[in-house]
């Protein structure tokens, strides 16, 4: 009789332990429902999507605004470039219609060097401006180190030394022949001492058209930019500057406005009307 009892009794708890059991796993299983669906989710495709878009144009926006910086900062160093070689008078302007007079000299000319010069040159017409002998002679140093060889024939000219030039030319070709390819006294580069003529041994150290053919005379329209140089008077130019083609005829106007102004095709008239200088070299609109 005990035994049936206790077998009885054996048999109630393990059926209670067995609805405990299940009722423990389905109070987890629901636990674990209630989180999941409460719990945070991963982002779906749509929002991926969107989180991409946006992050791109984000990085967009930040390049477009780095470009428009490098941008402005370049402006600005153009900018200064260029009033640094006008408030240095090395923008100054001669021509038919801008002139100087008779006493005009800069007051900061040095001499070129002997080395630099052709033979037997007066002188008086080695000077030049010293920020374009030192750039000059930098040049003429880099073009023999290249196997070309050129020569200063003639640097700075006064008010009377470019008289008795042209009063010559007017005398032998008449007034508007010698127009075309001589200055009038004071209308002269050469008085500003930012221009010189050069010329090689290729044509017998004359200044000749042929010049520009040579092989100096062609790294010299490559190269001359470089050390802030421009050929003043280009091939088909006479009618933006009033002087014929002359290769060998070369004036200093900086490094960085020769480049630009060389890049662009331009001669010096076209390139002052660019940008306006009473209001600090901004272009003009």
């Amino acid at each position: 009789m005990r035994k049936a009892r206790h077998h009885k009794k054996v048999k109630i708890n393990k059926k209670r332990l067995t609805v405990t059991l299940l009722a423990l796993i389905f109070l987890l299983a629901g636990i674990t429902v209630l989180l999941h669906g409460c719990g945070p989710q991963g982002p779906t495709e749509e929002e991926l999507a969107e989180q991409q878009r946006l992050e791109e144009e984000r990085r967009q926006e930040e390049e477009r605004q780095r470009q428009e910086e490098e941008k402005r900062q370049a402006e600005e160093k153009s900018r200064q470039d260029r009033m640094y070689a006008y408030e240095n008078g090395f923008l100054m302007l001669l021509n038919k219609e801008h002139s100087v007079d008779e006493n005009y000299k800069a007051e900061d000319m040095v001499m070129i060097a002997e080395e630099y010069c052709c033979p037997d040159r007066s002188a008086s017409t080695r000077y030049m401006r010293e920020e374009a002998v030192v750039q000059f002679q930098k040049m003429l140093d880099a073009g023999r180190a290249e196997g070309q060889v050129i020569k200063m024939t003639t640097a700075y000219r006064s008010y009377w030394f470019q008289k008795t030039l042209w009063d010559n030319y007017v005398k032998k070709d008449g007034e508007a022949a010698a127009a075309r390819y001589s200055a009038r006294p004071g209308t002269s580069e050469h008085q500003s001492g930012l221009a010189v003529d050069v010329s090689s041994a290729s044509v017998d150290w004359y200044l000749r058209n042929a010049f520009g053919e040579t092989p100096e005379g062609k790294w010299l329209a490559e190269h001359c930019a470089e050390y802030g140089f421009i050929l003043r008077y280009p091939v088909d130019g006479e009618e933006k500057t009033g002087y014929m083609y002359e290769p060998w005829h070369v004036r200093y106007v900086t490094a960085p406005v020769a480049k630009e102004i060389t890049e662009k095709g331009l001669v010096l008239e076209e390139y002052l009307a660019l940008y306006d200088w009473e209001n600090g070299g901004v272009p003009v609109q």
